[in-house]
């Protein structure tokens, strides 16, 4: 499906380590609250209301955010068994991504974690290439996770390949960095 590009919002994917893809997709929504734009955030893999951004939210104008997902702060995503969404959530979620495209009123959408869940095939490509189709010219989607199909990849705007080069074996977590 081709989408074409002038038509809709700015796709970006940032592609990586499932951590520091949502730590720039956060700072993407600060920026955005900043600006005194509509930012809505959907977390589909994570869970809990110790998590650094569920607070800051109510500090910022415009910006919400849901959760979806069953990885709470004490278990990294790698470390998690099986899906980190049950088929319900998931599609609870895409529901509420789609709402937020057909009612035109957000101007950055960030689906966190989505392109994990295309990676381990409880998400078509065609559902995302869909919604994005979809959102008017004013609503940039920025999708998160660990990898990226190639149609996903041929259709954004901005693919960006997230690494950690280095990290400490068993890494205690620290509040505001890591959550």
């Amino acid at each position: 499906m081709a989408v074409d590009q002038n038509q809709r919002g700015y796709l970006m994917l940032l592609v990586g380590d499932e951590r520091r893809t949502s730590d720039a997709a956060l700072g993407i929504a600060l920026r955005g609250a900043g600006h005194g734009l509509r930012v809505h955030i959907i977390e589909f893999l994570k869970t809990g209301r110790e998590r650094g951004e569920v607070a800051a939210v109510s500090f910022l104008t415009g910006v919400t955010l849901s959760q979806y997902g069953m990885i709470d702060i004490r278990t990294r995503p790698e470390e998690f068994r099986g899906p980190a969404i049950s088929p319900e959530r998931l599609q609870a979620a895409l529901r509420e991504a789609r709402q937020h495209v057909q009612f035109r009123v957000t101007n950055i959408l960030i689906l966190d974690g989505l392109l994990t869940l295309v990676d381990e095939g409880m998400v078509d490509d065609r559902t995302i290439l869909e919604l994005v189709e979809g959102a008017a010219p004013w609503t940039d989607i920025v999708l998160t996770g660990r990898s990226a199909t190639p149609a996903l990849q041929d259709a954004a705007d901005s693919v960006t390949l997230m690494q950690t080069i280095k990290v400490r074996e068993h890494e205690p977590l620290r509040r505001g960095l890591h959550y």
